[in-house]
């Protein structure tokens, strides 16, 4: 039986705290979101935000 949990479409840095609590996640997966986000602030900005947003993220 698998107990690994990998996020992907729909992460947000609005959403993160929510993923927080789901059990068993090893991975997101947030390369759309950062280029999504890149598109209106730049890739170093998005990059960034990700980083400091999953700081601290209980793996």
């Amino acid at each position: 039986m698998c107990t690994e949990v990998h996020a992907g479409h729909g992460i947000q840095i609005s959403n993160l705290p929510e993923l927080n609590a789901v059990p068993h996640l090893t991975e997101l997966n947030i390369g759309h979101t950062l280029i999504s986000r890149a598109i209106f602030t730049g890739l170093t900005a998005a990059v960034r935000e990700m980083k400091n947003a999953i700081d601290g993220y209980k793996w």
